[in-house]
């Protein structure tokens, strides 16, 4: 399982599109000062996931929202992103220099919704502490392509960089389509058609 869920959430964190995103952030500033904000990011990110990942139960009752409804709410969330990452033309906004490692890079970049959604679901379904190592070794996988961004683009190019990527969202679209079809079943199962429907 462990591998199985490194490849999910590394697919959601997308390190290919973390790279795009890193080099047009920090392309105005120099070797020190970039490699400064990849520090930053990567704390932030771990924390944030760690946090999901561990209090995501919590989160859940606290909003009495039921596993089910995560995973459809989350599917339909990922598929709608993984969508606009094939589209080639992700949004961008105007960022502060001083504040750039935590909002955008880290959060909503990195560790964004539909990040999220998946951390809370396998932190609550899946064996905790393979999530755990999965998502350190994910962090640390895509803090590694952003740390590589120089030589990454020489040797794929932009083009190879961005088919990359689009690649990755068609597995974002796969690991969405595994959820909301798995939150169907269960509210299927739980009115007694699971069963007779086959599902």
């Amino acid at each position: 399982m462990l591998v199985g869920y490194y490849g999910s959430i590394v697919a959601i964190m997308n390190p290919f599109t973390a790279l795009n995103n890193y080099v047009t952030l920090t392309e105005s500033m120099d070797r020190e000062e970039a490699g400064e904000v990849l520090r930053n990011a990567l704390i932030v990110v771990l924390f944030l996931g760690l946090l999901f990942i561990l209090a995501g139960k919590l989160i859940l009752e606290f909003y009495h929202l039921s596993l089910s409804s995560l995973k459809f709410g989350g599917g339909v969330l990922l598929l709608y992103i993984a969508v606009d990452m094939l589209s080639g033309q992700p949004k961008t906004k105007s960022v502060e220099k001083d504040s750039v490692a935590i909002v955008p890079l880290a959060t909503p970049m990195t560790v964004g919704p539909g990040t999220m959604t998946l951390l809370i679901n396998l932190g609550t379904t899946g064996h905790l502490p393979e999530v755990i190592v999965s998502f350190i070794l994910a962090a640390l996988t895509v803090a590694a392509t952003m740390k590589g961004s120089t030589h990454l683009r020489r040797v794929l190019g932009r083009n190879g960089i961005k088919a990359l990527a689009r690649f990755m969202s068609l597995i974002i679209a796969s690991v969405a389509a595994q959820m909301i079809w798995s939150a169907i079943r269960e509210w299927a199962t739980s009115i007694g058609i699971g069963g007779a429907a086959g599902l």
